[in-house]
């Protein structure tokens, strides 16, 4: 249907173009009237033809409708007035095309007033004769075609008719182009429609796509939640009795009361070895987890080189001269004293490269270079290319090598031993978990290799890089218990423990194998040990015997946690200043904020190392 605003311009358009023309007036208020008909084009065209072909008298007509502009205009047949049976007309015209579209293109009429008798037949039932007039109209609206017309009469055309004609159907142009434009709004009508009711499917469709993919988003935290909780308690189920073997291994490795043969100590050396290769693997799924669920968090600090260049020496010197391999360290004099990274982070990397070069050379060397460099990166890494400066470190061995097909795959997890095979062993974590740090890091690790010559793993750092990390803090227990003691009093194995003989520790733990770990190691010491494998029965006995020096609080234990059993403790006045020391084997992300905002006055991680549980011991006993 058409709009009322819309017919209302179209009539006052066509009134105008009525007022301005002679003419037949009851034939233009019948075509003025096709207005209301709405907008449909062919019916529109056949009451025009009939009207025209009536006004000239005409007993035979045809009326093309012009369609598209330039080189793709054509005139489609859009309305017969009495045809010929049987008669096939043309459905498309060209411009120029016969004489209908010689009118087109000249925009004026053809007229022949002497028609060849075989040209065309004017016919009804009872018969037929050949036509005396025969004219050809172009309909114009504004000087553009809207249509062509043919009109054949048994008389000739007269002056007047002609004359009329010529009036009309310049109003039928214009008639028949508001009715065309009115066609093209409603096709756009229904076009907006149509998009709009698409528009409106696809937001919906976005919106349930949204729906879907926060719930995608759920899943996949809770999933990831699942994760974490389930590596925390894996962690915890294997540090527990590797925290019994690795202290015991210690203990007998030490050899105290030497009852031991060697081939003994040999045994147990072993054993301690083993143990701390579990360890590690442990340690690295974790740190896996951990970059894969984001909660990696980077502690950026100045680093003094030669810090750095002390760990590598301390740490591989003598692997270096156990499998009888040369090693060597370079630093270029370009290279600045400090520089602003994760130590801890670097160092790990570090340890791991350098680790698989030893592993996979059995003879010649291993080197570690370090200097300032301007290129050698992937162009795609911004933040070294930004970088005012970049620092490499180059890990170069003289080792199996890596095929050219492999060295992608080298850093995938659980890729091991590719050049190397099964001989070399290993889980494959290490160098995943290095290009992972390297990244948060800001850098990138290149590998080049010839195989059965050796490697040179590049480690690139920016120099002044933020690296996506938040600064470093320090996490410290309430001042209602006691301030923590100077760095450095903790974090160093303590080389003497005088202080602790006659001390009175309190272990309390589910597990009776760390109670009988942990109390052989400081009994060694001299320090008189108590034991609860529960928080209430730890509690119970605190209260008893409140001469306690210490308490060792496991934290996950069935019932009363470490965290309930640390806020009871802190609960009693006379123990608000007692040193707890929280020993958990979960070693997640938070794990020691949370202990000490449970009232824990340090924290250590399962396996304990004895020297540093040694070192915190005398430390807090002090204050």
């Amino acid at each position: 249907m058409i709009a009322p605003d819309d017919e209302a311009d179209r009539m006052a358009n066509l009134k105008l173009v009525t007022d301005s023309l002679g003419g037949d007036g009851a034939a233009l208020a019948r075509i003025t009237r096709m207005l209301h008909g709405g907008s449909d084009l062919a019916a529109a065209s056949k009451r025009i033809l009939s009207e025209l072909a009536a006004l000239a008298g005409a007993q035979r007509g045809v009326l093309y409708v012009q369609r598209g502009s330039g080189e793709l205009a054509r005139l489609e047949l859009a309305a017969t007035y009495a045809p010929e049976p049987g008669q096939a007309l043309p459905k498309t015209l060209r411009i120029g095309e016969s004489l209908v579209g010689q009118c087109a293109q000249e925009r004026k009429p053809i007229l022949l007033d002497e028609v060849p008798r075989d040209y065309i037949r004017v016919g009804s039932v009872l018969g037929s004769m050949t036509p005396q007039g025969l004219i050809i109209q172009p309909l114009l609206f504004e000087g553009e075609v809207k249509a062509v017309i043919e009109l054949a009469s048994l008389k000739r055309f007269s002056d007047t008719q002609l004359a009329q004609l010529a009036q009309v159907t310049d109003s039928a142009g214009a008639v028949m182009h508001l009715i065309d434009a009115a066609a093209r709004g409603e096709e756009l009508l229904r076009e907006s429609r149509a998009l709009a009711d698409r528009a409106r499917k696809e937001r919906e469709e976005t919106k349930a796509a949204h729906a879907r993919l926060e719930d995608k988003v759920e899943q996949l935290t809770l999933a990831s939640h699942y994760k974490s909780q389930f590596l925390a308690s894996m962690s915890h189920e294997l540090r527990t009795p590797l925290n019994s073997l690795l202290i015991l291994a210690r203990l007998l490795v030490d050899n105290p009361e030497k009852n031991l043969s060697p081939k003994q100590v040999e045994y147990v050396q072993t054993i301690h070895a083993a143990g701390t290769d579990l360890l590690a693997l442990i340690n690295d799924i974790l740190d896996l987890a951990k970059i894969e669920s984001g909660t990696v968090v980077l502690e950026i600090d100045d680093t003094r080189i030669s810090d750095l260049i002390d760990y590598v020496e301390r740490t591989f010197r003598q692997v270096a001269q156990h499998r009888k391999l040369k090693f060597e360290i370079h630093k270029d004099n370009a290279v600045p004293a400090t520089i602003a990274t994760d130590l801890k982070r670097l160092q790990q990397i570090l340890k791991n490269l350098l680790s698989n070069a030893f592993k996979f050379t059995e003879r010649g060397k291993v080197s570690l270079a370090l200097h300032t460099v301007q290129s050698g990166w992937s162009p795609e890494r911004a933040e070294l290319t930004n970088a005012p400066a970049v620092l490499a470190f180059e890990v170069e061995d003289t080792g199996v090598g890596i095929p050219e097909t492999q060295r992608s795959a080298i850093f995938e997890a659980f890729r091991a031993g590719a050049a190397g095979g099964a001989h070399y062993g290993g889980t494959g974590l290490g160098l995943s978990i290095c290009r992972q740090l390297t990244r948060m890091l800001g850098g990138e690790i290149r590998v080049e290799s010839t195989p059965g010559k050796g490697s040179r793993f590049t480690l690139f750092l920016p120099l002044n890089s933020a690296a996506r990390a938040r600064p470093r803090t320090t996490v410290r227990a309430p001042l209602l218990y006691a301030p923590p003691p100077p760095e450095s009093a903790v974090a160093r194995p303590a080389k003497s423990v005088e202080g602790l003989a006659g001390r009175k520790v309190l272990i309390i733990d589910d597990d009776i194998r760390n109670i009988f770990a942990l109390a052989g190691a400081l009994e060694e010491h001299g320090i008189v040990v108590l034991d609860a494998e529960s928080g209430k029965a730890g509690l119970d006995l605190l209260k008893r015997q409140p001469d306690i020096d210490a308490v060792l609080m496991d934290i996950m234990m069935p019932d009363l946690d470490g965290f309930d059993s640390i806020r009871l403790i802190r609960g009693l006045k006379q123990f608000r200043s007692l040193p707890v020391i929280a020993v958990t084997a979960r070693a997640m992300k938070g794990d020691r904020e949370k202990c000490i905002e449970a009232g824990a006055t340090d924290y250590i991680s399962k396996p304990v190392n004895v020297s540093h549980l040694l070192s915190l011991l005398k430390a807090w006993l002090a204050q």
